[in-house]
C-alpha cells in the first residue's frame, strides 16, 4: 500500500510546513525540515528536474505526477512520485506550493487542490483553513488572515490552537473531536470564541469537516469560520435596549400596582362598580409586570447569561410565593390532591437558585391558570437525584403540534392568543430548568387539559 506525505514551499523553495506522514517516508521529523531549502532532500542533479515540476505547475495551475529520486535521513535514496500545486491569492499571485510525495504514483488530485475548490477558497468571505491529518495548517484564505490578523507565514505549519481562547474548554474540544472523528458524522458545527493575533476575542460560527480519501481514511480537515462579531454586537445592543425599557417600565408599574392595591383596601366598602375597575387596574398591571419579567428573563437566557446561585431552598416557601398572584384567579388550585392553601403543607428541600425556582413555578402556574376551565392541579414528589413536578389544567387541551412546540419562544396556542400572552413563559421555564441540569416535557391529559412536567436534580 502506497504512502503519501505533503509539505508546503514558499516561492523561493523553502520548506514552511512538513507533515508527519512525510516522516514515515523520508525519516525527517517536521521540525527538522521547516526553514530548510527543498534542495536538501534532492541528490546531485535533482534540482533541475524539480524546478521543471514547479514550472509546469505554475503554468498549468496543477501538476501531473513526476518520478523523482529523493534523499532519506541518513543519506540513502528512494524513488518517489511528486505532484506540485500552486496556491494563489485572490489576484492570482502564487504565494506557496503544495507538494505531495507518494511512494506508489498515480495518486488522484485531492479535492481541496482542484481548481474549482481553490477558486471558492480564494474568494470566500468566510475564514477558511485547511489542516493535514495531524492538525498542522496547510493553507488559509485571505478572509482568515483578515479576520485573525496573521500573515500566512505565521500560521502555515501551526496548529489552529494558536486561535484558542480561555472560553474553549476541554469539554468543548472533547465533544467537537468526538463528532469530527465519528465515522457516521465526520463533522462538527458550533459557536466558538477565538483569539486574534492582537489578543482580542472574536466570536465565530465554526464548522469542521473531515476530508477522506477514496479508501475512507481521513486525509485532512477543512474549517470554515463565519465572523459573528456584528451579530453579537447587535444582540448586545438589543439586550441593553430591552434592559433599559424593562427598567423604565417597572418603576411606574410598581407604583400602579401598589396604589391600586391600596385603593382596593381603602374602598373595601365602596360600590361594586368601583371595585371592579380597581381590580381590573391591579390585574392588568400584574399582567404587564409579568410580561416585562418574561422579556427580560428570555433576553438573558438567549444570551447565555443565566447565572445560578444554588442553595438549599424550601419548596413550600417557593410555591407559596409563586402562587400568591393567583389567589384571586377564581379557579381552584390543588397541591398533591389537596386544595391550596390548606391541608398539610408539602415541603421538601431543593438544591436550586431560589429566584429561578420561584420563576419556574410562577410561569408554570401562570400558563395553567390561563388555560384552565376551573381547576389547576400540581403534583410534586422527590425522585432519585431530585424532584419531579407536574402541573395539570382542565382546559381545552392542545394538539400534537402544540405539544411539540409549546416550549418554543413566542409560540402561542389559540387560547394563548386570546388571553394576550407573550409566548415566553414556558420557554423561560425550559431555559431555567435546563440551566439546573433538569428536563421538561408536555402532553395532553385525556380528552381535555394539558400536563407539563419538570425534573430538577439535586
Amino acid at each position: 500500500m502506497s504512502k503519501e506525505g505533503s509539505l508546503n514551499l514558499d516561492t523561493q523553495g523553502k520548506i514552511i510546513r512538513s507533515d508527519k506522514s512525510l516522516e514515515d517516508i523520508l525519516g525527517y521529523a517536521p521540525e527538522e525540515l521547516v526553514g530548510k531549502d527543498f534542495s536538501c532532500l534532492l541528490p546531485t542533479g535533482g534540482d533541475a528536474l524539480f524546478a521543471a515540476v514547479i514550472s509546469t505547475a505554475e503554468r498549468s495551475s496543477a501538476s501531473t505526477s513526476h518520478e523523482l529520486r529523493m534523499l532519506r535521513k541518513g543519506g540513502s535514496t528512494v524513488d518517489l512520485f511528486l505532484s506540485a500545486y500552486p496556491l494563489r491569492d485572490p489576484v492570482g499571485e502564487t504565494y506557496s506550493f503544495m507538494v505531495l510525495v507518494n511512494t506508489g504514483g498515480g495518486a488522484d488530485v485531492p479535492g481541496l487542490l482542484t481548481e474549482e475548490f481553490q477558486r471558492v477558497f480564494r474568494f470566500s468571505n468566510d475564514a477558511v483553513a485547511v489542516t493535514d491529518r495531524d492538525g498542522s495548517i496547510m493553507d488559509v484564505n485571505q478572509a482568515f488572515l483578515d479576520l485573525y490578523g496573521y500573515t500566512r507565514g505565521e500560521v502555515i505549519g501551526q496548529n489552529p490552537r494558536v486561535l484558542k481562547s480561555e472560553h474553549s474548554t476541554k469539554e468543548l474540544y472533547g465533544a467537537m473531536w468526538r463528532d469530527i472523528l465519528d465515522p457516521e458524522k465526520n463533522f462538527w458545527k458550533g459557536e466558538m470564541i477565538n483569539l486574534r493575533k492582537d489578543g482580542t476575542e472574536v466570536p465565530v460560527l465554526l464548522s469542521i469537516n473531515a476530508i477522506k480519501d477514496p479508501d475512507g481514511e481521513i486525509r485532512s480537515f477543512l474549517g470554515i469560520a463565519f465572523d459573528m462579531s456584528e451579530k453579537k454586537e447587535t444582540e448586545r445592543m438589543n439586550r441593553m435596549y430591552i434592559d433599559h425599557i424593562v427598567h423604565d417600565l417597572r418603576g411606574p408599574l410598581t407604583t400602579i400596582m401598589a396604589n391600586s392595591e391600596l385603593l382596593m383596601m381603602v374602598n373595601r366598602d365602596g360600590g361594586e362598580k368601583t371595585k371592579k375597575k380597581l381590580d381590573a387596574i391591579f390585574s392588568s398591571s400584574q399582567k404587564l409586570n409579568s410580561m416585562t419579567s418574561d422579556i427580560l428573563d428570555y433576553s438573558r437566557a438567549q444570551s447565555g447569561a443565566i447565572a445560578l446561585r444554588k442553595e438549599t431552598v424550601s419548596f413550600a416557601t417557593a410555591f407559596r410565593e409563586a402562587s400568591m398572584p393567583f389567589e384571586r384567579a377564581g379557579k381552584k388550585l390543588l397541591l398533591n390532591g389537596v386544595e391550596y392553601p390548606g391541608g398539610s403543607p408539602v415541603d421538601m428541600a431543593v438544591n436550586a437558585d431560589p429566584g429561578k425556582l420561584q420563576r419556574i413555578l410562577y410561569n408554570l402556574l401562570s400558563n395553567a391558570f390561563k388555560h384552565a376551565a376551573s381547576e389547576v392541579s400540581v403534583s410534586v414528589a422527590p425522585r432519585e437525584g431530585g424532584i419531579m413536578l407536574t402541573v395539570y389544567d382542565d382546559g381545552e387541551g392542545f394538539s400534537g403540534q402544540d405539544a411539540g412546540r409549546i416550549f418554543d419562544a413566542y409560540y402561542l396556542t389559540d387560547k394563548g392568543v386570546r388571553t394576550g400572552a407573550a409566548g415566553l413563559g414556558l420557554s423561560i421555564v425550559k431555559s431555567f430548568v435546563l440551566a439546573h441540569g433538569g428536563r421538561v416535557w408536555a402532553g395532553a391529559s385525556g380528552a381535555k387539559g394539558i400536563t407539563i412536567g419538570i425534573f430538577i436534580p439535586g
